[in-house]
């Protein structure tokens, strides 16, 4: 049985005027179709999910293709939001903010993304790390690092996505929700949740691998194995087993620049294996006006 529109939760006042609007994505009338479509992107993006339902529950020709412009317009907005803080930044010679980058990224996958919830999630399990330092007897570096992965993997049950990468691992708002992300997005959580600790983190981009360093304890962890710690050697074993020619620079920090970018091109490899070809032409066209700019 298909579910109901007030089914969703997205706090709408005026359910019956959003009914209404909805129902009217089915006129033929392009000129009544783009009143509609004027609205209801006054409502943002947590509109989205009605318009999901409709188009899961077998819609009409001119219903599937006003739906569809309503979340692709959501979407192309969110890319040219991320990519004029990209490329503000590069004019300005300073690094991104990581978590504002990967809220605008999560809102070309999910327009309902919401980024203030998103960071509260990050405070809580930051303090559910701060709760478990504090019983330690011991405080120091470690202890803290250790509390951080108690919250991180054991609390919230952060975990890498095997065997398949799929889109939704790398959008912060399924991720989020699921636990389940790549090396880099699970990275990125993780190293975000550590500044907010007071854990300086950096990110390592290894080819085909992403974990992070800890410059005063002098380790690299793996987060996607549950954050392992691993040595320089490991890191070099692995690289050459994966048959690249190891060299210093692939386990030195990279800003959060390289970081966004990388995850661009996960995800249009991603889109692309699920024959999203809209989505990864999208992302390919931002990657390329990106670094068109540098």
């Amino acid at each position: 049985m298909a579910a109901n529109i007030s089914d969703i939760e997205i706090g709408f006042e005026n359910i019956g005027e959003l009914d209404a609007l909805l129902r009217l994505l089915d006129d033929p009338d392009d000129s009544v179709a783009r009143a509609v479509q004027s609205k209801l992107a006054e409502y943002g993006g947590t509109v989205v999910p009605h318009l999901r339902l409709l188009l899961e529950n077998d819609a009409s020709v001119y219903t599937r293709r006003n739906c569809e412009t309503i979340i692709q317009e959501f979407q192309k907005n969110a890319l040219h939001e991320l990519k004029s803080m990209i490329m503000t930044a590069q004019e300005n010679d300073e690094d991104i903010n990581l978590e504002k980058a990967v809220i605008l990224l999560s809102k070309f996958g999910y327009p309902e993304t919401k980024g203030l919830a998103i960071s509260a999630r990050l405070d809580e399990i930051a303090l559910d790390a701060h709760h478990s330092f504090i019983r330690n007897t011991s405080t120091n570096d470690l202890t803290l690092l250790m509390s951080l992965n108690d919250a991180f993997f054991e609390q919230s049950g952060f975990r890498g996505a095997v065997p398949d990468y799929k889109p939704e691992h790398s959008y912060f708002h399924s991720l989020m929700r699921s636990h389940i992300g790549i090396p880099i997005s699970l990275s990125a959580v993780y190293m975000l949740v550590g500044e907010r600790v007071g854990i300086e983190f950096h990110g390592i981009g290894m080819p085909l691998h992403f974990v992070v360093f800890h410059p005063v304890l002098q380790v690299f962890i793996d987060v996607f194995n549950f954050g392992v710690f691993i040595s320089r050697e490991d890191c070099k074993h692995f690289i050459s087993k994966s048959n690249f020619d190891f060299n210093d620079s692939m386990l030195e920090k990279i800003s959060n620049y390289t970081m966004i970018i990388r995850m661009i091109r996960n995800l249009i490899y991603a889109h692309s294996r699920n024959q999203e070809m809209w989505e990864a032409e999208q992302l390919q066209k931002t990657l390329d006006d990106i670094l068109s700019n540098r």
